[in-house]
């Protein structure tokens, strides 16, 4: 079943699109995965190019996708706070809509490129929502240190290194205060270019947290949906099975 539909978000101060790809029979072990999408893709790019409707029947899933621009799904210092719009908000609108039992265990949240560097801090900073974070191919940009764009400087106006936006200060704070911190599972194509900023930061969270539960998939590839289908397919087989 799958439905397209809009919701007032209160935090963006507009309506915000989204997609939802749900089983026909919704019961108490339907489980949720929160779908977020990459830079200049929508709210409909994982339902047009993964069988998202085949993957809701057999595994009993429900995705959410929200449209999120290219946001980054940071908190901008204008006011437009993607992060608590997308990570939180849409995540309790979609409860209130649907009336699925979304407890922490049965919820997931993943992503691809930009989505994936989203689905990571998103899962990390809202981390009573999620139990699982999947981060496929993510786009670590400002890791790079590379970028002094325009609009990179707009999406991390609230910082990047060291700041809210840094899933390394993300995890440190969980394991500070002693809280559930989600299972993640990263996956890049050895082919891209930010399979290297994946290995880093992947090295640096275990070096937080030798205990830490990742795990890190590669395929051959570059940084496009012949992967992410894949990736998508292999995380529900851990999450859904």
């Amino acid at each position: 079943m799958v439905i397209t539909g809009t919701y007032a978000s209160v935090v963006l101060r507009r309506p915000n699109h989204y997609t939802a790809v749900l089983p026909n029979k919704l019961n108490a072990a339907t489980k949720a995965i929160f779908l977020l999408h990459g830079f200049g893709f929508d709210e409909q790019s994982w339902l047009h190019n993964t069988p998202l409707v085949q993957y809701s029947e057999k595994y009993n899933v429900a995705f959410f996708s929200p449209d999120a621009g290219i946001s980054f799904y940071t908190d901008h210092i204008d006011g437009q706070n993607y992060g608590e719009a997308i990570g939180k908000e849409f995540y309790e609108e979609m409860q209130r809509v649907f009336n699925l039992d979304m407890t922490r265990e049965n919820t997931a949240i993943a992503g691809f490129s930009m989505g994936g560097y989203g689905s990571v801090l998103l899962g990390l900073r809202f981390s009573q929502f999620y139990g699982w974070i999947g981060g496929f191919s993510p786009a670590f940009v400002f890791y790079k240190k590379e970028r002094n764009e325009a609009h990179f400087n707009h999406v991390f106006s609230k910082g990047d290194y060291g700041s809210e936006n840094d899933v390394l200060v993300r995890y440190q704070e969980l394991l500070e205060s002693d809280s559930s911190i989600p299972s993640i599972i990263f996956t890049c194509g050895v082919e891209d270019p930010l399979c290297q900023q994946t290995e880093n930061i992947i090295q640096q969270l275990k070096e937080i947290d030798p205990k830490a539960r990742i795990e890190f998939k590669t395929q051959s590839g570059f940084h496009d949906f012949s992967l992410w289908k894949n990736d998508l397919s292999m995380f529900l087989e851990k999450f859904a099975k």
